[in-house]
């Protein structure tokens, strides 16, 4: 099943699809985790499970090249959200978790758009202020 998925990525990465529909990677890994839900390894079994689970979701990256074939980009992503929380014991409330997580996805998305993010924030707050709605991102700073 390893081979089977490395294959995959590979051929994601490279661009080496198979003409072969009946035989292109996604069929050839389904036929695998088929076979493996029937395995003695628990844990082999239980990967197999999720992946024919969350099947539309594994595969899409193949049929839509645009789509990354991995989540690691949005794991990084996360990553500083993740260590704050471990240091400072998390938010007290919902309220709090809610503010929390709606800064931090501004905060994320300024900087992917190469935006200053307290300077947008301070755009978006001084014109909430005066009742007027916040300027787009990309013009906003």
């Amino acid at each position: 099943m390893l081979v089977e998925l490395r294959e995959l990525i590979h051929s994601l990465a490279t661009g080496d699809g198979e003409s072969n529909e009946s035989d292109s990677h996604p069929a050839r890994l389904y036929r695998v985790c088929r076979l493996a839900t029937v395995a003695e390894h628990t844990k082999l079994k239980a990967l197999a499970k999720e992946i024919l689970t969350d099947w539309d979701a594994v595969i899409a990256c193949f049929y839509h090249p645009q789509l990354p074939p991995t989540n690691n980009e949005a794991e990084r992503a996360l990553r500083h959200a993740v260590i704050a929380r471990r240091i400072s014991y998390g938010t007290r409330t919902s309220e709090g978790s809610l503010a929390y997580c709606s800064v931090l996805s501004v905060v994320e998305t300024c900087r992917l758009r190469k935006v200053d993010p307290w300077s947008y924030i301070a755009i978006v707050l001084t014109q909430a202020r005066k009742g007027i709605k916040h300027p787009p991102m990309s013009i906003a700073c």
